[in-house]
């Protein structure tokens, strides 16, 4: 079992937090700090949270710890930092530090947690220059121990990369389209009231994660819009083989569990997906095949893509008690 530092408790940290109290095993949570909140806003976040029910986790702030009641009934004591890492008294306990706050994803961030016993930072965002960058279901088992800075991608390359894989595997891509739009949560709604066109990571990760992928067939649209429900996501992918909508469909029914999609009979509407924890959720009548143009549809929900990132995290830690028994 590996020992954890969590750092930020933003809306990813919240639903992270969230998973690990309903499954704990092979993680211990120990420590964690926050640049802006102190222990007591954390908890009021998590009790007035407006998705997640912490009730029964119990949150309480007390002599400088967060006192959290994990789904086995163990009442959990992490130690609590209100500042940067770096000035915690306790930096360099952790085995693995969660870069969860958003604010340091270069490499040259590192040195921010990797000292000590610290081993590794994960950070929960694209990082340029992270030793490696694993998704779930598509390269999680080239994990390297000797890496020092790590990125689980971002909710939109989890979306799409297995699941690009897994066609292409299938279908030989040799040219695809993404058009997203993605949600804001409600505290920020105030500062974007209307959409906006944004760059997406998406944009450049994709083509460094499959090598076969063309950057120059390859075409990303993302915007945000203010509105909080789960993120929509429409695809179309060229391909050499041709196929059908039987086959296609017949593709991903086989290979859901290994891509972490999941594959439904109609359109569940997007107010029913919140909560999913799958990367994509895609539906058997948004698939349409047309000579050589696969095209779909699906939702994701962004903030609860950190399941993805509580599983990568638990796959490191069953690896690294191989290499360490």
């Amino acid at each position: 079992m590996i020992s954890t530092g969590l750092h930020g408790f933003g809306r990813f940290a919240q639903h992270f937090l969230y998973a690990w109290l309903s499954d704990p095993d092979g993680i211990s949570l120990d420590f964690a700090c926050d640049e802006h909140l102190t222990a007591e806003a954390v908890c009021d976040l998590l009790i007035q949270h407006d998705r997640l029910d912490f009730s029964s986790a119990m949150p309480q702030a007390r002599d400088g710890e967060l006192l959290l009641t994990r789904a086995d009934g163990l009442r959990q004591r992490i130690v609590f930092h209100h500042g940067p890492a770096l000035s915690a008294s306790w930096l360099g306990l952790p085995d693995v530090w969660l870069e969860c706050s958003g604010l340091y994803t270069q490499g040259s961030d590192r040195r921010h947690f990797a000292v000590g016993r610290t081993r590794q930072v994960l950070v929960s965002a694209t990082c340029w220059d992270a030793d490696q960058t694993l998704i779930m279901g598509f390269n999680h088992e080239s994990w390297q121990a000797d890496a020092s800075l790590l990125s689980y991608g971002s909710c939109t390359v989890n979306a799409f990369v297995p699941l690009a894989a897994c066609l292409h595997d299938n279908f030989e891509i040799y040219e695809a389209d993404v058009s997203i739009i993605h949600n804001l949560p409600a505290h920020r709604l105030v500062d974007f009231p209307h959409p906006q066109r944004r760059e997406c990571t998406l944009t450049q990760m994709a083509p460094r994660l499959l090598p076969w992928l063309n950057s120059t067939q390859f075409f990303v649209n993302y915007t945000v819009i203010p509105y909080t429900g789960a993120s929509l996501i429409d695809l179309r992918f060229r391909i050499g083989k041709i196929g059908t909508p039987a086959t296609v469909i017949d593709v991903l029914r086989e290979t859901s569990m290994r891509f972490r999609y999941a594959l439904l009979d109609r359109d569940p509407g997007v107010e029913n997906v919140i909560g999913s924890t799958a990367n994509v959720v895609l539906f058997e009548d948004g698939i349409t095949v047309d000579g050589d143009i696969i095209r779909m549809s699906g939702y994701f929900d962004n903030e609860n893509s950190a399941v993805r990132y509580l599983e990568l995290l638990r796959w490191i830690s069953e690896a690294n008690d191989k290499l360490h028994p």
